[in-house]
């Protein structure tokens, strides 16, 4: 890994769930005073922050986001995420409803957008089954809604990815389903997959290490020919994250390399952590986002 490459990381290594929130992006008129708080529970100090950013810039990191996460913490540099409700009917449709607070509890209201959305919501039941990637509204007094519906019984992740004050933070929570939950055992490693009847083709490079920055290339076709009408969704004609099926570890990567005309969309990611992974690479085609998915092994 080269100096730029070891900055890029060290500056995604900085949006870790456990270890601090990356500086990414300028700084806006974030709501007060969640930014007096930010050295707490882990979060970056403001000089690490600032190493950070100019990392980003040296390295163009607009290009390619890395956020990585355990996916599991709820609070973060002062900032936490509180669910108003947590339990819903398998099955049924029902709104999520959450907020983001600062450190005295007071609602933040002011987000930067990131690929068009103010907040990236993932959701995937424990086994990596019943994957959503959504994105809720924001009502004036900070509570964010989304409507989604939890088909199986079981737990679920909610991890939530957003920019406010100029800073990434990842926040994540659990939510039930209850019922008799029925595991789904983790797909054997592919690098083709079918969906909604197009094929997606992942040209693997000889071995995912983890800390190392990999190129991934999806190839999409449907009866045998490139897609040559991929359409653009959240700003970009590709959408890739990735989970680590022992502990959720997140990391949501935009592409660095797009061919439209020819079906096909590159990501530069690096996994920070060794361990099967569940690679969820969504496109638009047809009027519709359609999502596959690959398990994938990285080394240490």
């Amino acid at each position: 890994m080269n100096s730029t490459s070891r900055l890029a990381a060290f500056a995604a290594g900085l949006a870790v769930i456990g270890g601090g929130a990356a500086a990414i992006g300028s700084a806006t008129d974030a709501t007060p005073p969640f930014q007096n708080c930010l050295d707490a529970d882990g979060g970056p100090t403001t000089e690490a922050m600032s190493m950070a950013a100019a990392a980003q810039e040296e390295s163009g990191a607009s290009a390619a986001v890395v956020t990585g996460s355990d996916g599991s913490r709820s609070r973060l540099g002062g900032l936490s995420l509180k669910p108003i409700n947590r339990s819903f009917s398998p099955g049924r449709p029902a709104v999520w409803r959450f907020r983001i607070v600062d450190c005295n509890g007071d609602a933040v209201r002011k987000f930067e957008r990131d690929q068009t959305k103010l907040l990236h919501l993932i959701v995937t039941r424990d086994d990596l089954t019943g994957y959503q990637h959504l994105h809720p509204t924001l009502a004036p007094d900070g509570t964010f809604s989304v409507a989604v519906t939890f088909k199986q019984p079981g737990r679920y992740r909610a991890i939530t990815d957003f920019t406010t004050g100029g800073k990434r933070y990842v926040l994540g929570t659990d939510l039930t389903a209850p019922g008799d939950a029925l595991r789904t055992r983790l797909p054997a490693p592919a690098t083709t997959a079918t969906v909604d009847g197009y094929t997606v083709s992942l040209g693997t490079p000889a071995a995912l290490v983890a800390g190392h920055e990999s190129q991934l290339t999806f190839r999409i076709t449907r009866a045998g020919k490139p897609v040559r009408t991929l359409q653009p969704y959240l700003g970009a004609y590709g959408h890739l994250v990735a989970l680590r099926a022992a502990d959720l570890t997140y990391s949501h990567v935009h592409p660095v390399a797009e061919n439209a005309r020819r079906g096909a969309i590159t990501f530069d990611a690096e996994l920070h952590e060794a361990g099967a992974y569940r690679l969820f690479v969504q496109f638009r085609a047809g009027g519709r986002v359609h999502t596959a998915a690959f398990t994938q092994h990285a080394t240490d």
